[in-house]
């Protein structure tokens, strides 16, 4: 800057002084500002290289030692999959005892419906049918709201027989339902609780010797069995064509009555009879046993059989004409 300062009168340059320390200052910023840039760009080098090419190992690594490594870090992988199938198991397991929960607090359709939820390929598959199949038998015979069962106002001339038949209901269903000791002493006005046509079947697993119950499609309850040795009980389709309680078993030609030591059919006896392209059979049946060890394995001479308990239950639900389908 060229102008001049006028101080007492005269004229003089003004001094350079102040000029030259801001100079100084702001030179030895520069340079201590480009130094630590510098330090810092070394130092993010450094990081960098070492980041990007690691130090390399002072001995080679066998194939053995590769494959630990390897496995060491599949294990954080292996167990977090095994967190989550526990907490998927966890889950599950909630499931069933909220429905069990509901089946003692009464609510059995509620309890029901959670087991559906669980019953179908889950951890919790076993505890889930069986407690569904309590649930769903506990629904069918009582008087119980449930799918497919209807009220009926008994009208003058009505036997429990011909509204079985009218409802493809066997009559031991309807007695069991409403709690009738006499069937013959039912009275016209009186509501009864039926199923209106139930879609019972029954399928049979020779491999793992289960009897599986359906109803309109959907899993109802599962029962242990004993099926023919050597694989003799026959696989198709069949069809329920008899039933008989106490039944009499024909060995060689002679009749066992029911109560002989010697008769092993138990207290209930289906006759099932081959359909569609199964060639016909004779004789086979699904039946009762006072042996309950000869269960779960294949152990007859090619009937199914069940407990007493159990056979007694399923003649008492399904009617005849209930298809089987009996598979390997």
């Amino acid at each position: 800057m060229a102008e001049y300062l006028r101080t007492s009168g005269e004229r003089r340059k003004p001094s350079r002084w102040p000029w030259v320390v801001v100079a100084v200052v702001a030179l030895g910023a520069g340079v201590a500002t480009n130094l630590w840039f510098r330090g810092l760009d070394m130092k993010l080098d450094t990081v960098w290289r070492d980041f990007m090419q690691p130090e390399a190992p002072t001995a080679e690594v066998s194939s053995a030692e590769k494959l630990t490594q390897i496995m060491e870090a599949l294990v954080p992988i292996a167990t977090n999959d095994a967190t989550t199938v526990a907490s998927v198991a966890s889950a599950e397991s909630d499931t069933v005892g909220e429905a069990l929960a509901l089946e003692a607090a009464g609510d059995l359709l509620g309890a029901r419906e959670l087991l559906f939820a669980a019953v179908t390929g889950t951890p919790q598959r076993d505890a889930a049918e069986e407690a569904l199949g309590r649930v769903n038998v506990a629904l069918l015979t009582t008087p119980r709201a449930m799918p497919g069962k209807v009220t009926y106002v008994i009208r003058p001339g009505d036997s429990l027989a011909k509204i079985a038949s009218e409802f493809v209901c066997p009559v031991l269903l309807i007695q069991k339902i409403n709690g009738i000791a006499n069937p013959s002493r039912i009275q016209p006005g009186d509501a009864l609780r039926v199923m209106d046509h139930p879609q019972f079947a029954i399928t049979i697993g020779k491999r793992d010797n289960t009897l599986l119950v359906t109803l309109g499609g959907e899993f109802f309850k599962r029962y242990s069995v004993g099926t023919g040795e050597y694989g003799k009980t026959p696989t198709g389709t069949f069809v329920i064509d008899a039933k008989e309680e106490e039944p009499v078993w024909w060995k060689d030609g002679k009749a066992i009555p029911f109560g002989d030591k010697e008769n092993i059919l138990g207290t209930r006896w289906m006759h099932i009879e081959a359909t569609g392209d199964t060639p016909p059979v004779s004789g086979y049946g699904i039946h009762g046993t006072w042996d309950n060890a000869s269960l779960g394995k294949q152990s007859s001479a090619g009937c199914i059989r069940m407990k007493n308990a159990d056979v007694e239950e399923v003649y008492m639900m399904v009617p005849r004409g209930t298809p089987v389908t009996i598979v390997e």
